[in-house]
């Protein structure tokens, strides 16, 4: 990677200089206290200012009074004055011209610093491939995972804010609601249960567990069909559905039949041509929507978040919100932690895993989930949080966990009739809990909400 290296990278030894001049000069106090901490040690390239000022931001952390007798007293603790040059050699470095405003040097500092480190995770990823010693997919993976964090990186430096600050910011937001200028969240099309959440959260991960072939699939894509449709004036709300399980060709069917109420096994027989027009017309309204599909089958919490951040650099559409489907089949990238351990490590690390991307993109992520058999063996057969499958995790990391659980009833000629269902809240961190009755019309993959009132949990 050395020999890959340029010979002079990006850096500003001026701007270091002038920088802790500014900053250590007599009266600099607060100005110099908020630029300081804009900075860290690693975005200085000479020695000698890395140790001042890492002298520095002691001496401020300890509001000791910032001087060269005082930043010759860190120094020496710290076993670095020689790098200074000594007690003269200091002196010479205060000597630098300071300027009326530090904070424009030390966005000069950290520019040329993320500049420097997108040099070497270049040289690391061509070390990398050459070798060949990793998987490319883990390659990819990783860079993408650090090219984030180096863009997330000015967000996540500003550490504690004052309550102050909070109220302002919160306060903007809370406006922007109430005048309508912010949508307060996610909305699904279903009332009671739009009203119940105030809409999926930014930043929430959201669980929907089942048994298999009770139709989670079918109500996450009801919920993306409804979000992004047009409302009340509003665009729609920019999805992607990530289907691990079933092509893109069966997702889109799926999404035609329940939008223009066709019987799925009228197109799979071919018998849906009575209703070609319309269904035609349903094609073209579905094409208009901001939705995008994936069906890689073998994908990992990393390679999602990549295909987020391409599309919302591709086109003008960011991601608004994203749909897994399902949890169990995610898989771990080569080389990490959760791909050497049992089942239940390894969900708990994908979870917590989308989690952060949720938190990090600002979005609420939908991820579906198994149920273990133990919900068969129960009466009544009402799921409850201790079924979800395979990690205690999943419940931990989940802003919101719900339950669709499918009621059998007896029909008058004896048949058994499972189009009841009902929607249940089991965990809802920032609201209450219920369970919302729907009707389940399997013909069209469809949920509809019942007109009775919605029960607490």
């Amino acid at each position: 990677m050395a020999d890959w290296l340029p010979e002079r990278l990006p850096e500003d030894i001026d701007a270091e200089r002038s920088f802790l001049a500014t900053c250590c000069a007599p009266g600099a106090g607060f100005v110099a206290s908020e630029a300081v901490f804009m900075l860290s040690e690693d975005d200085f390239v000479h020695p000698a200012h890395r140790a001042v000022f890492r002298a520095l931001k002691t001496l401020i952390e300890a509001q000791v009074e910032v001087s060269s007798l005082t930043l010759k007293d860190a120094l020496d603790q710290d076993d670095s004055l020689n790098k200074v040059g000594g007690y003269p050699g200091l002196v010479e470095l205060l000597a630098g011209e300071d300027v009326e405003r530090p904070q424009v040097l030390a966005d000069v500092i950290r520019r040329k610093a993320k500049l420097r480190r997108l040099v070497h995770l270049g040289a690391q990823l061509v070390r990398q491939a050459a070798e060949e010693e990793e998987a490319p997919e883990l390659l990819v993976d990783q860079t993408a995972q650090s090219l984030f964090h180096l863009a997330q990186g000015d967000a996540k430096a500003k550490g504690l804010l004052s309550i102050e600050a909070v109220a302002d910011e919160a306060m903007e937001r809370l406006a922007d609601r109430m005048e309508g200028r912010l949508s307060p969240g996610i909305r699904v099309g279903f009332s009671r249960f739009d009203e119940l959440t105030q809409g999926f959260q930014p930043g929430n991960l959201i669980v929907l567990a089942a048994r298999p072939g009770i139709g989670k699939t079918a109500l996450a894509l009801n919920w993306i069909l409804r979000a992004a449709q047009d409302r009340d004036g509003r665009p729609g709300h920019c999805g992607a559905f990530f289907s691990l399980e079933m092509s893109h060709e069966e997702v889109f069917m799926r999404l035609l039949s329940a939008k223009s109420q066709t019987n799925m096994k009228d197109f799979q027989s071919g018998k849906a041509s009575g209703r070609m027009d319309h269904v035609l017309k349903t094609r073209d309204e579905l094409a208009q929507m901001p939705l995008f599909i994936s069906d890689l089958a073998s994908i990992t919490v990393p390679q999602i978040r990549n295909m987020v951040v391409k599309q919302g650099s591709q086109s003008n559409r960011k991601i608004e919100f994203v749909i897994i489907d399902y949890l169990q089949l995610l898989s771990s990238p080569e080389g990490s932690r959760g791909a050497k351990q049992n089942e239940a490590v390894r969900i708990g690390e994908i979870s917590r895993g989308l989690k952060i991307m949720a938190k990090d993109f600002g979005i609420p992520v939908v991820v579906l989930s198994q149920l273990n058999r133990e919900v068969e063996h129960r009466t009544g057969g009402r799921p409850q949080l201790s079924d979800l499958r395979d990690s205690g995790a999943i419940e931990q990391d989940a802003d919101m966990v719900a339950f669709i659980h499918r009621k059998m009833v007896a029909t008058t000629d004896g048949d058994a009739d499972l189009s009841s269902a009902e929607l249940i809240v089991a965990k809802h961190r920032n609201g209450p809990t219920a369970i919302i009755p729907l009707h389940f019309q399997g013909e069209y993959a469809m949920y509809r909400e019942l007109v009775r009132e919605t029960s607490p949990y």
